[in-house]
């Protein structure tokens, strides 16, 4: 038998308990969240001024239906940009690299066009070898909704439609430290496990390519059957823009001395480092 002593202390102490728990958990939660932020201070992007993101309806440079509600429950790097941009067009290869890097596994890239015309984003993402969403903003209104004064600029979005980071400016979104953080960015979300092909940040890349042979042809794609968007000539320099690996093998995102940008397997060029 428990004395109404002993009851009184019982009741004071489940209060307590009551209490403190929930402290527990908002504290820990408040925590994860200091961390999210801190993770995305580190690699360059600020907290938006706005929490939720704004939806959109657009149509995609193919002519489909294209919004943000369509890839709830993904990690969003939603991108602005137009073809006449010079910062767009460099940081557009790395965000090729992260989009296959992470692609199917609770991440997707989209590139909000910027008041251009269907035809030419189309020419422009094949001659460049990108294949994230491209939804078209012919008057800048979505643009508008965002606060986007000036671009590249560059949004993040979690999975619930929050805008949780922001960028202006661009970014090399295949760096090491990128990688790491979406990484983990990631796999907090339960994004899931690394896919076949994987970002090789750590090391880095030569300063020149050369084929080493001529006829080496340069694929759309990380595939050997995918389109061809190029041909070497024996010795013919190459900028090496990513390098990814996969299944026994290895392959370099290019841009050739005609401006075209693809990928070519790393067995057949040569890597060429200049010292300091």
């Amino acid at each position: 038998m428990v004395r109404p002593s002993s009851k009184v202390a019982t009741v004071i102490s489940f209060l307590a308990l009551a209490t403190i728990v929930p402290q527990c958990l908002w504290a820990q939660q408040g925590k994860g969240a200091a961390s999210g932020d801190e993770l995305l201070k580190s690699i360059g992007l600020t907290k938006p001024a706005m929490s939720r993101a704004p939806d959109f309806n657009l149509r995609d440079a193919n002519g489909g239906a294209s919004s943000l509600s369509a890839f709830r429950g993904s990690l969003v790097l939603l991108n602005f940009w137009a073809t006449w941009c010079g910062p767009c067009r460099e940081e557009m290869p790395s965000m090729e690299l992260l989009s296959r890097n992470f692609g199917g596994q609770g991440f997707v890239v989209v590139a909000v066009n910027q008041r251009e015309n269907a035809a030419l984003v189309n020419k422009f993402m094949k001659t460049h070898s990108l294949n994230f969403a491209t939804p078209m903003d012919t008057d800048g209104r979505v643009a508008a909704s965002y606060r986007v004064y000036g671009i590249p600029v560059t949004y993040l979005i979690d999975g619930n439609g929050q805008a949780i980071g922001m960028k202006s400016g661009p970014r090399d979104w295949a760096s090491a430290e990128v990688v790491s953080v979406f990484r983990k960015l990631i796999g907090e979300s339960g994004g899931g496990t690394a896919g076949s092909m994987e970002l090789e940040p750590a090391v880095p890349l030569p300063n020149v390519l050369r084929a080493k042979a001529a006829g080496i042809l340069v694929r759309s794609q990380q595939d050997p059957y995918s389109e061809i968007v190029g041909k070497l000539e024996r010795g013919e320099e190459l900028v090496p823009l990513g390098k990814v690996s996969g299944a026994g093998e290895f392959w370099y995102m290019v841009k050739t001395k005609s401006g075209a940008v693809g990928w070519v397997r790393g067995g057949e060029v040569d890597e060429v480092r200049i010292g300091k």
